[in-house]
């Protein structure tokens, strides 16, 4: 059987246009030679906007400040490959007018000025992705054929000659080469109609799209929401602004005004612990170094480290503990130092602290720099403790109120951190280490990097204590949940780790506290799930996924971990099958990923490295490499060079429109 070079991607949010995007910019490249190649895209949209659907409502919000989301790869990722320049999402923004309501969040003509650290309407970044993928169609050569089929992909197998046959839903055959699954956040699977839960009618399994979800609940029923991060808000937000309800400011409080269209809503979480908002600003000035969480320690400690991996606790915390404790202390000084006030040639009291760690690290007596450094900052701002940072244990657990005087408390007080932002808040910038210093964490514990107790306790527990610390909702969001809270319209009063079970009796979730010293307990008539979980490999409800699993073209990644329920793959991105071998025509990017590698699930930023780019990057180009040297094998010198060496040269910014069959 012949078939011309080419490859199918399955799935197209941001990871499959990622991967379009670099194979249009280095097949546009002189080097390439214009040798014919063909994209097939399957996805029942094909328009790469994955979950920020254009038609959701503008009070569902990114949770990345506007200047932060760029698709367009730039040289600290791709080198001299970048292709293409264009705006990121707040330059794109501005570009066409758009102006921020009196709300807060509506996106139109009227409003304020867009500033460069807004959170805007998550709708918003999927009109940006379509345009994106619009421009990079527009700039793809003739030589190169783009197929959408917009269908699911429902069965991969692998022919005699090596090639693939991709069945599609709605009957048609694909036969290609390669193939990169970008499907994102699988669904798991149904339950069948008799092992189905009690209560299963009034439960809300996924509040997204939340305006259909949540349609069947009634003014003034009780919904038990499960969840206090960025879904929670979601669902929040749409049983209160997507009811009519509206926000005003009282002598300086912000107050929620009912519509009387909204349920009562019972907040809670297995960790009983409110989610730290982001800063209002983000950052001022250079990203500073790390000192002791450096890649050449992460790397000392992987080449060091036991046959089983490293340990969570033992080895890769203490080095955050001590990043934690230095991006503190450096904020600190330069917020008694008065460096905003200073003109940028001088010595800041910054640069002079993080001059004396550099030398204390070098003589060995870093410990004893930062407690003298403690003792001198005490006053002002507090002792850090990085491990009552990370692993806090949720305050007064007398009884339901005094639980929730402290969970608004705790509110409260981390509104005013995030208020003051990285440059006024020590406490922020000692946790956005955490976010900053993300691939350093990758680093060390991708493909196997901890042990396999480390490995499931990271996966299972501490990528939620990283979540909750640096990923969570919108200032405004958390402004809002107490002004909810306050109104009665939301409250907390279960504590943690709530028993929930349905009363087939009265018809009605009962929800009983467990760590209350005095037990409290309520009912409610719906129970919604507002957590993400990661895509399980082995409890899919894709069919193509589970297909694959079922051939053993794919497996879990380390089995034996209950946490680790991504696909198994090589450092190239290749599925392991369950016979061990890797199958070195399939790349396997986002979310699937998840568990062989850390941190799958978000768009990329401008201005630095990008591992969402650098994977898409280093795949397409060994996938062109090997259809390179296939073709200089078949036909001598026709083959030219190899997108490994495209790779290193710069592309061209402008080609001739591609064909694009839909």
């Amino acid at each position: 059987m012949s078939t011309e070079p080419g490859v199918c991607i399955i799935g197209f949010g941001s990871r499959g246009l990622g991967v379009l995007e670099r194979i249009v910019t280095l097949t546009s490249a002189p080097e390439w030679g214009g040798r014919p190649f063909t994209v097939d895209i399957v996805d029942p949209r094909c328009d790469a906007i994955g979950i920020h659907d254009p038609a959701q409502p503008d009070y569902l919000l990114l949770n990345t400040t506007c200047s932060q989301v760029s698709p367009f790869p730039e040289e600290a990722t791709v080198g001299d490959t970048v292709g293409d320049r264009g705006p990121n999402l707040y330059e794109w923004v501005r570009e066409r007018g758009l102006r921020l309501a009196e709300d807060g969040y509506t996106l139109g003509p009227a409003g304020r000025e867009i500033r460069a650290d807004d959170y805007l309407p998550r709708r918003i970044l999927g009109e940006y992705l379509s345009w994106f993928l619009q421009r990079v169609v527009d700039r793809a050569p003739g030589h190169l054929v783009i197929r959408f089929h917009r269908t699911e992909a429902a069965e991969l197998t692998v022919l005699p000659d090596g090639n693939r046959r991709v069945l599609l839903d709605d009957g048609g055959v694909l036969t290609t080469p390669y193939v990169f699954l970008t499907t994102g956040h699988t669904p798991p699977a149904a339950l069948p109609e008799q092992d189905r839960p009690l209560g299963e009618h009034r439960r809300v399994r996924e509040i997204y799209p939340p305006v259909s979800r949540f349609a069947d609940i009634r003014p003034g029923q009780t919904v038990a929401l499960a969840g206090t991060g960025l879904s929670g808000m979601d669902a929040l937000a749409a049983l209160t602004l997507g009811r009519g309800g509206s926000y005003t400011r009282v002598d300086g409080t912000l107050q929620y005004v009912p519509s009387g269209d909204e349920p009562r809503i019972l907040l809670y979480s297995r960790t009983g612990l409110p989610f730290r908002a982001r800063p209002r600003a983000n950052r001022q000035g250079r990203l500073y170094e790390p000192l002791v969480f450096t890649a050449e320690a992460v790397d000392r400690l992987r080449a060091d480290a036991p046959e089983d991996g490293l340990s969570l606790h033992g080895d890769l915390l203490p080095l955050i503990r001590t990043e934690m404790r230095i991006a503190f202390h450096l904020r600190c000084a330069a917020l008694l130092g008065g460096d905003g006030d200073r003109r940028a040639e001088d010595r800041t009291a910054e640069d002079r602290t993080a001059d004396a760690l550099r030398a204390a690290v070098a003589a060995g007596r870093l410990d004893s720099e930062l407690d003298r450094l403690d003792a001198e900052h005490r006053t002002a701002f507090g002792l850090l403790d990085p491990e009552e940072l990370l692993f806090p244990e949720p305050g007064d657990l007398s009884g339901s109120r005094a639980y929730q005087d402290w969970y608004g408390g705790r509110l409260a007080e981390d509104l005013e951190q995030a208020e003051a932002g990285l440059a006024g808040s020590p406490l922020k910038a000692a946790l956005e280490v955490l976010r900053d210093r993300r691939e350093l964490i990758r680093r060390a514990v991708d493909f196997a990097g901890l042990d396999e107790k480390s490995h499931d306790e990271f996966y299972g527990s501490f990528t939620a204590v990283l979540n909750r610390s640096v990923t969570g909702p919108q200032l405004d969001r958390h402004q809002e949940l107490l002004a909810l809270l306050r109104a009665g319209v939301a409250a907390v009063p279960l504590g943690p780790e709530p028993e929930v079970a349905w009363d087939e009796a009265d018809g009605c979730w009962r929800l009983s506290s467990t760590r209350l010293a005095e037990p409290y307990s309520a009912t409610a008539d719906w129970l919604c799930h507002a957590t993400s979980g990661q895509p399980d490999v082995e409890r899919t409800g894709s069919r193509l996924l589970a297909g694959l699993v079922r051939t053993g073209i794919i497996r879990r990644h380390r089995s034996a971990v209950a946490n680790s329920r991504g696909v198994d793959l090589t450092r190239g991105l290749h599925p392991v099958g369950s016979d061990g071998a890797a199958d070195e025509r399939v790349w396997v990017l986002g979310p699937l990923s998840e568990g062989t590698t850390f941190y799958n699930h978000y768009v990329p930023s401008p201005g630095g490295f990008s591992r969402a780019l650098s994977d898409a990057h280093r795949s397409v180009v060994e996938m062109l490499s090997a259809v390179g040297e296939a073709a200089g094998e078949a036909g001598g010198e026709a083959g030219g060079e190899t997108a490994a060496e495209v790779s290193e040269k710069k592309s061209p910014t402008e080609t001739s429109s591609a064909k694009v069959a839909l």
